[in-house]
């Protein structure tokens, strides 16, 4: 059976100075969380400026994720 849907917040950040790809980059590379940039060809325009994360886990998993997504944003 198919999954019917998913859970994912769009996060904007057109303000960071950072394009969705060296977002999603920098996320991979610093703070180990995988996410998904807002590119075009997969989402439309208007997509750049956002990255797509997935919260479909425990709640733990998701605190230490955004735990450590902070902690690198902060310091970048």
């Amino acid at each position: 059976m198919a999954p019917q849907g998913c859970y994912v917040a769009w996060a904007d950040i057109r303000n960071t100075g950072y394009s969705s790809s060296e977002m999603q980059a920098v996320l991979l590379d610093k703070a180990r969380v995988a996410v998904v940039p807002g590119l075009n060809q997969w989402f439309g325009v208007g997509a750049e400026g956002y990255i797509r994360i997935s919260f479909a886990t425990s709640s733990e998993i998701l605190d230490n994720a955004l735990n450590r997504i902070h902690s690198t944003l902060v310091n970048i």
